[in-house]
């Protein structure tokens, strides 16, 4: 266990969702140096030639590498202008010939161990705040994801357009300017720049913790702006339920009940093109 998981760190995060929308945390030490080696390895991987890449992606694009072109915020005809890379739970057989890219994946796994119990601990005081005893688990649906930005011309404003990301939190750190939010709620006309330092990560709610929390802690929304840089990654753990058997809200809806939230949780992806969430 290391520093990132101290009791103030946690309840201010927790905290901090709940009255502002997001969280910034500091990482300790070990733990950024993970968040540094799952980069730069990944750089590395996305330097090869394509075909050497698409040997690593599965056919629905959901494991491994996925090119460019797949992915979008909006709408099919605005792909995100990013080639991408996963890891889903700690299932590397759904990535094609993983066995030949184990310094990638063993460092995806390494970081995605450093974040884990620090979402857990978090959601699980955001529960408890509704009165529920623990937040839901999370490690066999969730994945992580780098996003290797490509070249955008110049009249393309948005590397990714407006959206929420549909998951219960997304744990968030990029590399260079571009992420902005809307911390004042997605109708806000007040957007905000947002950059870490290299070794804090942003947490971002998303549609599954407003439904569960009865829409008390709303999606936070955001966009990247194109700065027209070569050199931008930006790699997320998307926290997403189990959802093998029934998940019902932490707050009664206006009938006095609490409504099972699965199929919302299952269908996220395909505001993005993307296969349904499914617990590995």
């Amino acid at each position: 266990m290391t520093n990132t998981l101290a009791l103030p760190v946690v309840s201010k995060a927790a905290r901090d969702i709940i009255d502002h929308g997001y969280a910034v945390v500091k990482l300790a030490d070990l733990d950024a140096a993970n968040l540094d080696k799952a980069i730069s390895t990944a750089v590395a991987f996305f330097q090869r030639p394509l075909e050497d890449k698409m040997a690593h992606g599965s056919t629905d694009h959901n494991y491994g590498y996925r090119p460019f072109g797949i992915e979008y915020s909006i709408s099919p005809e605005r792909p995100d202008m990013n080639e991408c890379f996963t890891v889903w739970s700690s299932r590397l057989d759904l990535i094609p010939n993983a066995q030949d890219i184990p310094e990638l994946t063993g460092s995806f796994l390494d970081y995605r161990d450093t974040l884990a119990p620090l979402v857990k601990g978090i959601l699980d005081e955001i529960a408890r705040h509704f009165e529920a005893p623990e937040a839901p688990a999370f490690e066999k649906a969730a994945y992580l994801q780098i996003n290797y930005s490509i070249p955008a011309p110049a009249e393309r404003e948005f590397l990714q357009d407006k959206h929420e990301d549909g998951h219960m939190v997304t744990v968030l750190h990029p590399t260079a300017p571009g992420l902005e939010i809307y911390a004042e709620g997605e109708h806000s006309p007040n957007v905000a720049p947002m950059l870490p330092a290299a070794d804090e990560i942003v947490i971002m709610p998303g549609s599954v913790l407003t439904a569960l929390t009865g829409g008390v802690i709303q999606p936070l929304y955001h966009q990247v702006r194109n700065h027209g840089l070569d050199d931008r990654q930006s790699i997320m753990y998307f926290v997403n339920p189990e959802i093998d058997e029934p998940l019902h809200s932490w707050v009664d809806d206006a009938r006095g009940e609490r409504i099972d939230i699965r199929e919302h949780v299952q269908n996220a992806p395909s505001m993005f093109g993307l296969p349904p969430v499914e617990a590995l």
